[in-house]
């Protein structure tokens, strides 16, 4: 989580109040109760624990974030922040939230930690490690060092969703207490690149940040995630509505690619492609190129368009590409079927007379 430091003299002056509690019994200094070791005193400043609203959390100006809409079901957020002379108090509650703060460290500092309201630590944060705290808890923190660190944002709901599109484990949650950092070299070097792009803003570098927090949500649920159920992944076809609206796009639009089909279905590619395969016995582009040539097949017939411009209706890049596909698809050109279908009518119309 986005964590505050205090000055040097910080640390002597939260002693002298616990060594006052152990000599006197409980009480109450600056908002602690400190014979409950409860932690009082500021209003919860509640709002999504990423960007604008974790920097006026910690009382810091303007910080670089960068939020990841994950196929319009989700989001995925990372902050970048740190101070050299952060306040000495600790940091107000983000209020509840159902979400994980997966945090990477980049400087050696010491923590004082409460979830809800109760003291749980003093210890040592180190540099490099990956800490993660459940926002359920809503966490406030003291830190006695500046500090630095990249913060992701993740919320239970996209972790789900994330798991059950890239057909992964039910995801149940994060299995790490808040007080144990892990070592973990994949974390480190995705969070050093995160500050890289932070640090050099160019036009790609919103989708390379995109890209890193899908890599973060992949290792996180890998590594840290538990499940539900230890029973075997299986694959499931496509829900009646999600079929339904991926053959109405496909027929609307016969240019359309998988990753758009998907993301109407709320899949990924990879996953939508094995649900529409499991549902209708055929992978998507097959089922596309039949219905493309069935629309082909109809306007040869009832239309006099040329074929250039029968090859761009149905989806086609090019006279030669439509060309090659029908003849792969029906054992003729299209220029020979449609000779063969007027003669055909030519036939028909003769008999009738």
């Amino acid at each position: 989580m986005g964590l505050y430091t205090s000055p040097s003299h910080g640390l002597e002056k939260y002693a002298s109040r616990w060594h006052h509690y152990w000599q006197s019994g409980p009480v109450q200094l600056a908002g602690v109760l400190v014979g409950e070791t409860l932690l009082d005193g500021n209003e919860p400043s509640r709002g999504p624990a990423f960007g604008a609203h974790l920097a006026k959390c910690f009382g810091l100006p303007e910080i670089p974030a960068h939020i990841h809409r994950t196929l319009k079901r989700g989001i995925l957020a990372v902050s970048e922040l740190q101070s050299r002379m952060p306040p000495a108090d600790p940091n107000p509650s983000l209020g509840y939230d159902d979400a994980y703060q997966v945090i990477v460290q980049f400087k050696n500092i010491r923590r004082e930690l409460w979830l809800n309201g109760r003291f749980i630590s003093s210890d040592a944060l180190h540099a490099g490690n990956t800490y993660i705290v459940d926002l359920r808890q809503e966490p406030r923190v003291l830190l006695q060092n500046p500090w630095h660190n990249v913060n992701f944002y993740m919320p239970i709901s996209t972790l789900k969703v994330y798991a059950e599109q890239n057909d992964m484990p039910v995801f149940a949650e994060l299995a790490q207490p808040p007080t144990v950092g892990q070592d973990d070299p994949v974390m480190r070097q995705l969070a050093g690149a995160v500050s890289a792009a932070f640090a050099h803003r160019h036009q790609a570098s919103g989708l390379l940040l995109d890209a890193i927090l899908d890599a973060v949500c992949a290792n996180v649920l890998g590594r840290y995630g538990t499940s539900k159920s230890t029973a075997p992944v299986r694959f499931h076809g496509l829900a009646p509505w999600q079929e339904r609206r991926a053959m109405e796009l496909m027929d609307e639009r016969l240019d359309l690619s998988m990753t758009e089909l998907a993301e109407e279905c709320g899949l990924s590619a990879a996953h939508f492609g094995r649900a529409f395969k499991r549902s209708t016995g055929i992978a998507p582009h097959q089922w596309q190129l039949g219905r493309r040539m069935k629309r082909a097949q109809a306007l040869l017939t009832g239309s006099s368009l040329s074929l250039a411009e029968i090859a761009l209706k149905c989806g086609f890049s090019s006279q030669g590409h439509f060309a090659t596909a029908f003849k792969e698809n029906t054992g003729l050109s299209p220029g020979r079927w449609r000779q063969l279908d007027l003669g055909e009518r030519n036939s028909k119309i003769d008999s009738d007379y």
